[in-house]
């Protein structure tokens, strides 16, 4: 069971207008976890895994939906990580054993990024099956992407765009971020959803972005920060994800 060196992602990109300013495509690949250890399967002969090779977007979903059915907290180590970090790499290598057995593609392979993704959208759909509610006064979740903390790959600073652009629209258009995770990936329901968010993507893009991700990528990516979201209106500003308070006004004279 492998992470493989380079993303694999849907065929599916985001075309926002012209008026956006930004750019989508697939994004250059960039360094990924080391593969992680296999280990024997005492089910197939010789005890070896099975090649099952890239796991397809459904595939990855349907195994994090099965690892979280059966330990609804597996992920929040992974969730734990920043993005692109070598923690995020040695947790996503072992969920990734775990996925294979839970649904019995013990040779089933994929990137960090994907797998952190896929468990995101396991998470919300256990744990926020309904929309969590907003809090008075509004209490917004940290960035997810840390820049400083992103030491496996080397071009960081140009995925910023991208997660702001889906932390804003997260913010604004929580309804409609459910509504694509409710889709099938790669589905024809799923195109449509992302169509919808187009207006809200160009809303939230600042003016001149470059912005390098794909539809796989940005759907993990929105997953995950409404479920930090999500866990942020639950648990207020006692919440590790809940953003700082900004400072109070110095007092004038």
């Amino acid at each position: 069971m492998t992470i493989r060196r380079k993303w694999q992602f849907a065929s599916f990109l985001l075309a926002l207008p012209a008026a956006a300013s930004a750019q989508y495509s697939q994004p250059t690949p960039t360094p990924t976890p080391t593969p992680a250890q296999s280990t024997p399967n005492q089910g197939q002969p010789g005890g070896s895994e099975a090649a099952a090779g890239p796991a397809s977007a459904p595939e990855l979903i349907a195994a994090a939906v099965c690892v979280i059915a059966r330990n609804a907290a597996a992920a929040d180590p992974l969730f734990a990580t920043p993005p692109f970090s070598a923690g995020e790499r040695q947790r996503a290598a072992g969920l990734l054993r775990d996925m294979g057995r839970c649904v019995r593609l013990p040779g089933m392979s994929s990137s960090a990024t994907l797998i952190r993704g896929a468990f995101a959208e396991a998470a919300v759909e256990a744990r926020f099956p309904a929309p969590q509610a907003a809090r008075s006064p509004a209490v917004d979740s940290a960035p997810l992407l840390r820049v400083d903390l992103a030491t496996t790959i080397t071009d960081a600073p140009s995925l910023v765009p991208a997660y702001a652009m889906a932390e804003c629209t997260v913010r604004q258009h929580p309804e409609l971020v459910r509504a694509l995770l409710a889709t099938e990936p790669t589905s024809t329901a799923a195109g449509a959803a992302m169509t919808a968010l187009n207006p809200a993507f160009v809303a939230c893009v600042t003016p001149g972005a470059q912005i390098n991700v794909d539809g796989r990528m940005l759907r993990g990516m929105l997953a995950e920060i409404l479920y930090r979201w999500s866990v942020v209106q639950r648990d207020g500003p006692a919440s590790p994800w809940a953003a700082a308070a900004p400072a109070p006004a110095a007092a004038t004279q």
